[in-house]
């Protein structure tokens, strides 16, 4: 046994043992009558192949079904059932010590609109400090190709020249009325 050392060299003898009982169980399919002791009858080559990989596939669906396992169970409460997380000792002590420690809330709608507003007004200022540094290195403030009001295709398609002029045009004085440009 020890030629068979390797997983891929015990793969193929595992493989070529299933393909030599598929081609006994495709011999005794086809000469079934021989058993019985009359004489079996003619067949050809293709009816073996077939029957050989019918019986093959066989085998190998016994061996998946077979190394199937079964999924684990719990017998016990191992889950809060107020906020879902897994239990470390599902005893009455466990339960209780787990509900000693308090969970943080959900934020309201209320802290959740400041906290947008929030981080809103930091990206402005990010971008108007970006913008300020720009213009400094420019020496001067940047000028647009473009108006500054109400922007048209056209300055849409100038806008590939320039990434940077939609977001001045949409957070400029001005912003354009264009319901594809969203704040």
């Amino acid at each position: 046994m020890k030629s068979f050392q390797t997983q891929e060299r015990r793969f193929a003898m595992r493989e070529a043992l299933f393909l030599g009982i598929a081609a006994l169980g495709a011999w005794l399919f086809l000469d079934h009558e021989l058993l019985e002791g009359r004489t079996p009858p003619a067949w050809n080559l293709s009816e073996f192949l077939v029957s050989t990989i019918v019986v093959y596939l066989f085998l190998r669906t016994i061996v998946v079904v077979v190394e199937m396992r079964t999924p684990r169970t719990h017998a016990e409460l191992v889950r809060c059932p107020e906020c879902g997380q897994w239990l470390d000792d599902p005893s009455a002590a466990g339960r209780a010590a787990h509900h000693r420690i308090e969970m943080t809330p959900k934020p309201s709608d209320s802290e959740i609109a400041s906290a947008v507003a929030l981080r809103k007004a930091f990206d402005a200022v990010r971008v108007a400090a970006q913008t300020s540094r720009d213009a400094e290195r420019m020496q001067g403030p940047p000028t647009p190709r473009v108006p500054l009001e109400n922007i048209s295709s056209k300055d849409l398609v100038a806008a590939i020249d320039d990434p940077d002029l939609l977001e001045r045009l949409r957070h400029g004085p001005n912003p354009p009325s264009d319901p594809r440009l969203k704040r």
